[in-house]
């Protein structure tokens, strides 16, 4: 007769829970060898440990409970050889996706760092930027904050990557004519700016160019002052816009609770 083992030392061997195995159980994973009627008690031949150590160890691999049951229904070394293969290519594409997230986190934790730690605030400055990428969507004049927000969401649908919204900017572009006008708030589009290469063929270019630029603190909507200075500043110098300006969100309310370390920068292409 064959050795037996009751179900809590059978789990407590394979540091899992009774619950566990019951449920093992009722999907037909592994079956107890005897149930006493009277009390329900569960017991199990020992050699269905080595089973159960098979369960776990296909487990651990991240493979679904409906997958290991199809591999017992078929249990054989070229179907395992088979299952693991397939496991080995999904393990793949999740160093690649965990090496692409650590990329991204590098490149937002320098580029935050960037503007926290320089002394740029409230200064104007010209700079030269490179090609950028850009995805945006019109905004209604006097779109309320609910508005703005579904924008947002359409935006990371439309670049379908999960990362979208943590590689990006958000950009809410002030049309050329009302900024002049001193209409800094009426935004003609609502942006993700990328500061990484994304291959999407709905993202468009901005090309390469001189902006007159300014970093402030606070709230995007309350930039006004800023960009009454930074014109100022245009015509002090000499130079004359020639586009749209860009409102480039750094860090809000996704990175800090406190708004006065929101970090904004308005971009005004000049010639």
């Amino acid at each position: 007769m064959k050795a037996k083992i009751l179900i809590g030392k059978m789990a407590k061997l394979h540091n899992i829970s009774t619950q566990t195995l019951r449920y093992y159980d009722k999907i037909g994973l592994l079956k107890p060898a005897y149930i006493e009627e009277d009390n329900n008690y569960r017991y199990y031949d020992i050699e269905q440990s080595a089973h159960l150590d098979s369960i776990l160890f296909l487990k651990s691999l991240g493979m679904s409970l409906e997958n290991i049951k199809e591999y017992f229904d078929n249990r054989n070394l070229n179907y395992m050889i088979s299952m693991l293969r397939e496991k080995e290519d999904d393990i793949e594409k999740e160093i690649e996706l965990l090496k692409l997230r650590k990329r991204s986190i590098k490149s937002k934790i320098d580029l935050i760092e960037k503007y926290n730690k320089e002394n740029v605030f409230d200064k104007c400055e010209i700079k030269t930027t490179s090609l950028r990428q850009i995805i945006y969507l019109p905004f209604e004049q006097n779109g309320s904050v609910l508005d703005f927000e579904y924008n947002l969401k359409e935006l990371d649908s439309l670049v379908g990557d999960q990362l979208s919204s943590f590689n990006s900017m958000i950009t809410c572009i002030v049309g050329m004519e009302d900024l002049l006008k001193g209409n800094y708030n009426q935004y003609k589009y609502i942006g993700l700016l990328f500061h990484q290469d994304i291959l999407n063929s709905n993202l468009k270019t901005i090309p390469k160019g001189k902006y007159a630029t300014i970093v402030y603190k606070g709230s995007y909507d309350k930039g006004e002052v800023y960009y009454d200075k930074l014109l100022q500043f245009i015509k002090n110098e000499g130079l004359k816009v020639i586009g749209d300006s860009l409102l480039i969100t750094i860090t809000d309310a996704t990175f800090t609770a406190f708004e006065k370390e929101y970090i904004n920068e308005i971009q005004i292409p000049v010639i």
